[in-house]
């Protein structure tokens, strides 16, 4: 009996849950991959790499698919390269542009 009352609780508490939850708006990511530091033999290898670390990375670490994918920023550290990358959905690219647009405005110092 105790089993059924606790299931006649739960199943519309769930069902609430589920009809009044919202899926985020926007996908902002920013994930570390890194490469050996000996696929950095000349340009075009080191693109090569770069290229497949990152596609790696769009394709099996976010659940979304990502409208833009940016290198960051990339840091020798002993024998990796690590690579820092933004990945972002159609409304998470829309949300970056109101960033970059109200870090560009000038702010006021008031004392």
């Amino acid at each position: 009996m105790a089993k059924i009352r606790a299931l006649s609780i739960v199943v519309p508490l769930g069902l609430v849950l589920l009809t009044t939850a919202s899926p985020a708006g926007a996908y902002i990511i920013e994930a570390l991959t890194s490469i050996s530091a000996d696929e950095a033999v000349d340009k075009p290898t080191l693109e090569k790499a770069i290229r497949a670390a990152v596609a790696d990375v769009a394709a099996h670490a976010v659940a979304f698919t990502p409208t833009v994918v940016s290198l960051r920023e990339a840091k020798l550290v002993g024998d990796r390269i690590y690579l820092f990358v933004l990945l972002a959905d159609a409304a998470g690219e829309a949300e970056i542009e109101v960033l970059k647009a109200a870090s560009a405005r000038p702010s006021l110092d008031r004392r």
